[in-house]
């Protein structure tokens, strides 16, 4: 029997940076042998676990939800 693999949905999206930042990246990830791509998301990862965020749907909905009452 097979088992249904669970699948993480993702986004993309292009990210501009100055060249020093990016050089400064990409020495980062060698250092930490990794490629560029997983220190940033890792390094995202770990910024946003610092303080969770209070996310925008949320906020929203919220809102919404006090105008309805009036």
């Amino acid at each position: 029997m097979k088992q249904k693999v669970e699948q993480k949905r993702c986004k993309t999206f292009p990210l501009e940076m100055e060249d020093a930042l990016h050089k400064a990246l990409k020495y980062k990830a060698i250092e930490s042998d990794q490629t560029l791509h997983t220190y940033i998301i890792e390094t995202l990862t770990a910024k946003v676990q610092e303080e969770p965020a209070r996310y925008f749907a949320s906020n929203r909905q919220a809102t919404n939800s006090s105008e309805r009452k009036k």
